[in-house]
């Protein structure tokens, strides 16, 4: 039986819509164990995220592949979320490749100042608290998961703003003005006397230290709270 133009038209886009349906719900499934196992390694709190696939219409025209596709971000080191570029391919030979895109949105609970926030100020004394948001729509990053603690701030931080990783910086475990312990350590030996702080200083950073013994001024590596290492 012959079927007039129209219908024969209708009738492959109906045979080819699975096709093109079943490539879409793979992407996204590899899309999302993606987004999971990231979300496992940084310890995320539990997220909300849409997926919106894309594939070429010439996607509804691709022969069937015989072996399992394989669906690879265009960029390996893409973040598994905003708008991905994939490469889908059939290893059959001959195989094809398509390239196709998923539109990623996440909305996860982040750190936000609670309050007001200075430079300098560490964060175990600051008032943080966790607010979702569209981590798309964070251009600098941010922090999520575990509360963050033993870092300071790098600028000042407005209420309700994130914190995000270009902004923190470790703690000072030795503060300008301050006493320190100075250690001199060798094979078998260890000495310990006073100083007193010129510079503030993060763990093992480089610092200037005044000996109070003898009034000189040394470069000494900071090693614990108050505490710092000359250099042999």
């Amino acid at each position: 039986m012959r079927l007039p133009p129209g219908k024969l038209l209708l009738l492959c886009l109906l045979f080819a819509l699975p096709v093109r349906a079943e490539l879409a719900a793979q992407l996204q499934r590899e899309a999302e164990s993606r987004l999971q196992a990231h979300a496992e390694q940084q310890a995320w709190p539990p997220y909300r995220a849409e997926f919106e696939p894309w594939l070429p219409a010439g996607a509804a025209q691709l022969p069937a592949c015989e072996q399992a596709p394989r669906f690879s971000p265009a960029q390996p080191d893409a973040r598994p979320w905003g708008r991905i570029p994939y490469l889908i391919q059939c290893p059959d030979s001959p195989g094809w490749q398509i390239r196709a895109r998923l539109m990623v949105r996440v909305r996860l609970p982040v750190w936000v100042a609670a309050e007001p926030l200075s430079r300098e100020q560490e964060l175990v004394s600051a008032r943080l608290e966790l607010q979702a948001m569209d981590i798309g729509r964070l251009h600098r990053g941010f922090v999520s998961g575990p509360r963050p603690g033993a870092q300071r701030l790098l600028r000042d931080l407005p209420a309700g703003e994130p914190l995000y990783p270009a902004l923190l910086a470790p703690a000072w475990l030795v503060r300008r003005g301050e006493p320190v312990v100075i250690e001199a350590v060798g094979e078998s030996f260890t000495i310990s006397t006073r100083g007193l702080a010129l510079d503030n200083g993060a763990e093992r950073e480089l610092i200037r230290v005044r000996n109070s013994d003898s009034g000189q001024e040394i470069r000494a590596r900071v090693v614990g709270a108050n505490r710092v290492r000359t250099l042999l």
